[in-house]
């Protein structure tokens, strides 16, 4: 049983610098806070190191968003650990996916306290504590973009320390989310018999399992309502022979999603109302992006785009408390039988199975000479997974509702 203590924090995804490029439709002002926010989320990161006086810092992969690292990121990361070096807390990081270490940079030097895993193959820092080595810290970082080997087998245990911390940007392999990267199994991280291990890679906190502890922190800033609630790192703490860990939210703007029923007899000079409440329900004292799904309302899609616009046009982003009304979302709106539709040999029936047998290979193959256009690449990104989804439903919604009404005209 360890009988030394160790207290740190366990962050990971950072992604700073996140330029969202989605969402330059939005007003300059908020799309400048959002670009600020992952500065801020950071810079929450490493007063909460502070001022919990923690021993080290983890930070398990994807400090930047991109291959590219800014030099306004790298600058504004070295500052930050700059501010830990002077309350001699020490820094340990791994790149991942995101900031491979072969990608396009301009390297800016890091302060003597930054431990930085540089090659592909498991190593380990030391960290010590009082003149003596407490923690032995292993870890790799990726030199390119995909690592699909499993690394934990090589995360072997070298004597001479108390405290054994495994650093890891990965996935499990049984993982259907997101793209697994670094594979592994729990058997396989209970077999190494490490005392910690410290996850990176899925941007939704969890614990995976107790004994030892592994833990994903999750990323420090959601950037999309599919990052909702609060973001943040742990606060990780080894004493009287206890591992103990709490979660400390660090997020500057929080996505958040809210649901309104019972909207069937809900006339269009109702919406505002609508709105105005479902954004008090939400406001806490701290910016929100709010997503809203509407249950049954059956009015003008064209109608809720210019209340949204009334309800949002007054937002002062000067204050702390602001709520964006970002999307909104219709359920139980559809005026015909999909299905029956989908067995008919008219044009309408023709366009959903074309639809319907749509799969993301062949729509990123269609959208890639967008997203690579060297000018339009600036502004959006490639969608994928469920955002895919959500876009062929929406766009299928759409046309479904503008064709049908469109009959429905022509036969009055």
């Amino acid at each position: 049983m360890l009988e030394s203590s160790i207290r740190f924090i366990h962050s990971a995804d950072l992604h700073i610098d996140s330029l969202f490029k989605t969402k330059g439709y939005l007003p300059g002002e908020l799309l400048e806070r959002l670009r600020q926010s992952t500065f801020e989320a950071f810079d929450r990161l490493i007063h909460a190191c502070i001022e919990n006086k923690v021993d080290f810092l983890l930070i398990a992969g994807d400090l930047y968003n991109e291959e590219i690292r800014s030099i306004k990121a790298q600058v504004h990361l070295r500052r930050g650990f700059e501010r830990l070096q002077e309350m001699d807390i020490h820094v340990y990081i791994s790149y991942g996916n995101h900031d491979y270490i072969e990608g396009k940079t301009l390297p800016i030097k890091m302060p003597d306290n930054v431990h930085i895993f540089q090659s592909q193959n498991v190593a380990h820092h030391s960290f010590e504590k009082n003149g003596e080595v407490l923690a032995h810290i292993y870890g790799f970082s990726y030199e390119t973009r995909e690592v699909r080997d499993r690394k934990v087998p090589f995360f072997t245990k070298e004597e001479g320390a108390d405290y054994h911390i495994g650093m890891l940007h990965g996935s499990l392999d049984t993982n259907t989310d997101h793209d697994v990267y670094a594979p592994f199994s729990l058997q396989e991280l209970r077999r190494q018999e490490l005392d910690y291990w410290a996850l990176g890679h899925i941007h939704k906190r969890s614990v995976l399992s107790t004994d030892p502890p592994a833990l994903y922190p999750g990323n420090i800033q959601g950037r999309s309502r599919k990052e909702s609630g609060e973001k943040g790192c742990y606060l990780v703490e080894h004493i009287s022979g206890e591992w103990n860990y709490h979660f400390v939210p660090l997020q500057s703007i929080t996505y958040v999603s809210t649901t309104v029923d019972d909207l069937e007899n809900t006339p269009s000079e109702e919406l505002e109302r609508v709105l105005e409440r479902a954004k008090g329900e939400v406001a806490g004292g701290s910016p929100v992006m709010l997503t809203i799904t509407l249950v049954g309302y059956a009015g003008s899609i064209e109608d809720i785009q210019e209340w949204v616009e009334v309800v949002n046009e007054n937002e002062d982003f000067g204050s702390d408390d602001w709520v964006w009304i970002e999307e909104i979302k219709i359920e139980g709106r559809a005026t015909w039988d999909e299905e029956e539709l989908m067995g008919g040999s008219h044009f309408t029936g023709e366009l959903l199975r074309t639809i319907s047998e749509l799969n993301e290979e062949e729509i990123e193959e269609w959208l890639s000479p967008l997203f690579n256009h060297r000018k339009a690449s600036k502004y959006i990104h490639p969608i994928k997974g469920e955002e895919t989804s959500d876009v062929i439903e929406q766009t299928k919604t759409l046309l479904l509702e503008r064709m049908i009404n469109h009959e429905r005209r022509r036969t009055i």
